[in-house]
């Protein structure tokens, strides 16, 4: 499945316009940013960031967070070269969101996450916080807030 500059993409079920909770979620290998949207999806705020030693335990500590969160949809950001092209790390992103699909019953969608982290790292240091100073996972949560941002956004345009 092809997905164009900030196109969603679902995958479990039809994106939903119904208020509820959108998870946004930045994946790493070692760590996972977290955000959340409000009730009424029109602002994003940042949440946790899951430090994880394998994919079984990302996953369970996934599907934990919608539960617990009363999440309505996940949006994952998807990694894409600036042309576009999607590599190893869009790969795993995909499997992530095929096999989370799988184990929540709310839609699942991919994301375009390009620049999220370079515009985390210049949030930071705007208020004065370099990233390698910030401590681990506040640009992972961070990116995860402009993921999501950006995909509530997109969703007031469309709607």
């Amino acid at each position: 499945m092809s997905i164009s500059n900030h196109e969603s993409a679902p995958y479990a079920g039809e994106s939903s316009t119904l208020p509820g909770r959108v998870l946004g979620v930045d994946f790493g290998l070692k760590r996972v940013g977290l955000a959340v949207s409000d009730p009424m999806r029109i602002i994003a705020s940042a949440l946790d960031t899951i430090t994880y030693k394998s994919h079984r335990e990302l996953l369970r500590r996934l599907v934990e967070v919608v539960r617990k969160n009363e999440i309505t949809q996940v949006a994952i950001g998807l990694p894409r070269h600036m042309d576009g092209r999607e590599g190893e790390m869009a790969k795993m992103v995909r499997q992530l969101i095929d096999e989370l699909a799988k184990l929540v019953a709310v839609p699942v969608v991919a994301w375009d996450e390009r620049l999220s982290s370079v515009q985390a790292e210049r949030a930071l240091r705007e208020m004065g916080v370099r990233a390698r100073d910030a401590k681990r996972g506040e640009v992972d949560r961070l990116a995860a807030v402009f993921i999501l941002q950006s995909y509530l956004d997109s969703m007031t345009r469309t709607n």
